[in-house]
């Protein structure tokens, strides 16, 4: 048991994970077929410079390393067409043109012993007799120097949202009594608050909770569904996408779209020979990664993960159309990290 004051951190961090599943970027290896290019004419774009690319300082082992573009070799279209024909198998998925949420859905998230943590993750969190339960309305949502109206939601809604999205099932009270798994909200106030998205930080409504022994408030986002973008979780490869060719590298994320240029991380390690990245640019998605060469044998290389920008310029605006990684099928969302 926690002594009281000692703060307990709530579930693992989004970074702290990507931290763990980088490294397994390094392990894709295998041959792809090497069809034709269907779903319209291909575009491959080729740009000598990088100058102006941000710095990659929000991935393990990046910082500011920008990977050179080429025009998509032979091996790296016919992966592409693989991918297009599986993304569209799957149904192309739409841009959102909502910001993404990319703190969690609660706020101030920290416990002063174990058993207020406990009863977190194991959803038992009640209001206490007078608190409102459905209270809605309107609030603001300010981006920079914009603002619109939003939809707020009441503090029971708005609660068990922020208790789902910490884990796909609640946790266990085993070994603790009842009447300790359990924390009781004894006012639930209206406030604003910021909070980080893919579009930057934007301030939201929120009710900030009094817990009955909590030695500080919790905030949950009081903003209805739809007003921010579900940010996408760690995700397999498409169903029945093969495995792609060792010298395939992956694109981590979107960093920035700009008209007809948008800047990706390319993933890989510290001694790729040769990477370079690529685009093929179809109707209905762009399609996105690099390649390297084989190392010299017997090369010594610490297996660190790097992401290096890359800025691919397009033969028009990328428009609705998503940026589709070329090693797992799966759309990038701008600013979100893959992983």
């Amino acid at each position: 048991m926690q002594p009281h004051g000692a703060r307990v951190r709530g579930p693992v961090s989004s970074a702290a994970a990507l931290l763990l599943a980088a490294t397994g970027l390094l392990a894709a290896c295998g041959t792809a077929p090497s069809p034709e290019l269907p779903g319209g004419a291909a575009t491959h774009v080729s740009e000598a410079g990088t100058a102006g690319a941000p710095d990659a300082t929000d991935l393990p082992g990046a910082g500011g390393v920008v990977a050179p573009v080429a025009p998509a070799p032979p091996d790296f279209e016919s992966r592409a067409a693989v991918v297009a024909e599986a993304v569209r198998r799957a149904g192309v998925p739409t841009a959102s043109t909502a910001p993404v949420l990319l703190s969690g859905w609660a706020l101030d998230l920290g416990f002063d012993t174990s058993e207020q943590k406990i009863a977190w993750t194991a959803r038992h969190v009640g209001l206490a007799p007078g608190v409102p339960a459905h209270t809605t309305g309107t609030g603001t949502m300010t981006s920079g120097q914009a603002t619109r109206s939003v939809v707020v939601v009441g503090p029971r809604e708005a609660l068990d949202r922020a208790l789902r999205a910490d884990s796909d099932a609640p946790g266990s009270c085993d070994g603790i009594p009842a009447a300790s798994c359990r924390l009781v909200v004894t006012r639930a106030v209206r406030a604003d608050a910021p909070v980080r998205t893919s579009t930057g930080e934007v301030r939201l409504p929120v009710w900030r909770l009094t817990i009955d022994g909590l030695s500080h408030p919790i905030s949950v986002i009081a903003v209805a569904d739809g007003v921010l973008g579900q940010r996408p979780g760690s995700v397999p490869p498409l169903p029945g996408l093969p495995e792609p060719a060792a010298d395939l590298h992956p694109a981590d994320r979107l960093v920035t779209v700009r008209g007809g240029a948008v800047e990706v991380g390319i993933g890989g390690g510290p001694c790729d020979v040769d990477l370079a990245a690529h685009v093929v640019e179809l109707d209905d998605m762009v399609v996105v990664g690099g390649t390297s060469q084989p190392a010299p044998q017997d090369t010594m290389c610490p297996s660190s993960y790097v992401s290096r920008i890359a800025r691919l310029q397009l033969a028009r605006p990328l428009g609705a159309r998503p940026v589709i990684d070329v090693v797992s099928g799966r759309s990038r969302v701008l600013g979100v990290p893959a992983y």
